[in-house]
């Protein structure tokens, strides 16, 4: 069973559809923090500056050699990206979001993450 869970996590952190999706995330949510701010919905600029230095740190052309430290920058990436979802979608919940297609990008790519992971793993199990 361990062995079928490595074989899984092995897949989803190798494809590079779902890196790509990952990865879209932080910027439409910035994308959508920055157009909230603009429609003066409250409390969207901090998440929009979040979602800019988190695109950043991800995007970020660094070189790393020691172990440790891609483990590190690794650890920082999912935690702030599991972060940033959830203060979007506190957003998104307690706030009527505007403009709506901003918020749409977000929920599109959120919902697309696990139906490619899901055909990623029968693809490749």
């Amino acid at each position: 069973m361990e062995m079928v869970l490595l074989r899984m996590l092995d897949l989803l952190g190798q494809s590079p559809l779902l890196l790509m999706l990952a990865s879209a995330v932080p910027v439409a949510i910035t994308v959508a923090g920055l157009a909230g701010w603009r429609a003066q919905v409250p409390d969207t600029l901090p998440l929009a500056i979040w979602g800019l230095i988190l695109t950043l740190w991800i995007f970020a052309p660094v070189t790393l050699t020691e172990a440790q430290v891609i483990l590190f920058r690794n650890f920082v990436s999912i935690i702030g990206w599991l972060w940033l979802v959830r203060a979007w979608g506190r957003l998104v919940l307690t706030e009527w979001p505007a403009p709506i297609w901003s918020h749409w990008i977000v929920g599109t790519l959120l919902a697309l993450l696990p139906l490619c992971g899901a055909v990623v793993l029968i693809r490749g199990l």
